[in-house]
């Protein structure tokens, strides 16, 4: 028989606890008085911009609001893989993707190698960030971005750290020189040996990190 759904079942049990890590406010607060903080603390108070996925939202809602607090200049940025809403949603205020339009909705409709982050609804912790902006990264991109700081930075990244990086890139370019940029490198390579994006990343060739000249931005 299936497993029984993870609330009640936790309820029933002696000693157990349900986390909920989507609405849990302790997921925010956890951020909020650890990860803003030292990353404040590790730039001196100086940086420009921090730049984050999201898959329960926590990390991004609790970094956001401590940066904010401490200077309102920070700009926030998502980044999002094709299939997930979020994206629409910080742009237009509207939580939707293009692969929801009618006639052409999936079941499975993320259609993308990075897993953990993007979503289809808004969680409470995401609720609770300030996000100035967003940018949509697709999977050669991240791909890319994964190859580069593999060869270049001897970092073995995974999908959703590589999509973190190759947004920030796209950050510091858009802000321009003498800015300082945060993001996350969230999981190590080593969790996808046996997914499609590890074989993406095998195979790509020396030459495909170049990809919107990612080695360029990461070298410089």
């Amino acid at each position: 028989p299936p497993p029984p759904p993870a609330r009640p079942h936790a309820a029933r049990l002696p000693n157990a606890v349900f986390i909920d890590q989507f609405e849990s406010a302790s997921n925010f607060a956890a951020h909020a008085q650890t990860t803003g903080p030292e990353i404040w603390e590790q730039c001196g108070g100086r940086l420009d911009a921090f730049v984050m996925s999201a898959g329960t939202g926590g990390t991004i809602a609790g970094v956001s609001r401590v940066l904010k607090a401490r200077d309102p200049r920070v700009r926030v940025v998502l980044a999002d893989p094709p299939g997930s809403s979020l994206h629409h949603r910080v742009r237009h205020g509207v939580a939707w993707a293009p692969e929801q339009a009618e006639r052409t909705l999936q079941r499975h409709r993320y259609d993308t190698m990075v897993e953990g982050v993007g979503a289809d609804r808004i969680t409470s912790n995401f609720a609770r960030a300030l996000i100035d902006d967003a940018v949509r990264i697709g999977d050669d991109e991240t791909v890319a971005m994964a190859r580069a700081l593999l060869e270049h930075e001897a970092l073995f990244v995974g999908a959703s750290g590589a999509m973190n990086c190759a947004a920030a890139v796209r950050t510091a370019r858009a802000l321009g020189p003498g800015h300082t940029i945060v993001t996350v490198l969230c999981d190590g390579g080593q969790r996808y040996t046996n997914s499609p994006f590890f074989a993406a990343l095998v195979a790509c060739a020396p030459q495909c990190a170049a990809h919107s000249g990612t080695v360029k931005c990461v070298n410089e």
